[in-house]
């Protein structure tokens, strides 16, 4: 017999994160492009992102249509690089960015979703030097260290917009990890 869920979250009701969060408006259009494989790992923080920001977009696929262009500015690729502009560097209000695009998957299957929708390529990419250090301990990147997609998404809209407030996003994270690991 499957496992009851919430149908908001879509956790096992026993961990559902609902009461706690926060739920506040995007600054700006997100897309967040989740490789398929992804979407089934239990472990994904894309959900959480959707619970705080209701606005957010997901598109769980291979390949993607571009977007049209966002009301205003134009999109821009949430993805290091060495073309990539720091916007730990770099004055916000100088960028055109009227949109983010985030591809979330590990860094082959971010890579290979690059290379499925190469329209990706002509976007101008976003990265970032100075984020805080990754709270995310269910899941370790490449060299013990990378952030999460809901941390390097919080950190960029921090950023960018200015009501924005990414403790309501740390504090939802920090709940799904002390379900991993109960007492830190």
């Amino acid at each position: 017999m499957p496992r009851a869920t919430c149908p908001r979250c879509h956790l096992p009701e026993p961990t559902c994160l609902c009461a706690e969060t926060r739920p506040q408006p995007c600054p700006l259009p997100v897309i967040i492009l989740q490789h398929p494989l992804e979407a089934r790992h239990a472990k994904s923080t894309v959900p959480l992102l959707q619970l705080a920001l209701p606005e957010l977009q997901r598109v769980v696929a291979e390949h993607m249509v571009p977007p049209p262009p966002p009301e205003h500015g134009r999109w821009w690729l949430l993805y290091p690089g060495d073309e990539a502009v720091d916007i730990d560097q770099t004055a916000p209000a100088r960028l055109d960015i009227g949109g983010l695009i985030v591809l979330d998957g590990t860094w082959r299957k971010t890579r290979l979703l690059r290379h499925l929708n190469p329209w990706l390529n002509n976007l101008p990419a976003l990265s970032f030097s100075r984020a805080p250090a990754g709270r995310y301990a269910i899941r370790k990147g490449p060299g013990g260290q990378a952030l999460s997609t809901l941390e390097s998404l919080a950190h960029v809209l921090d950023k960018l917009g200015p009501t924005f407030d990414p403790a309501p996003l740390h504090h939802l994270l920090a709940c799904r990890v002390a379900q991993f690991h109960p007492g830190n």
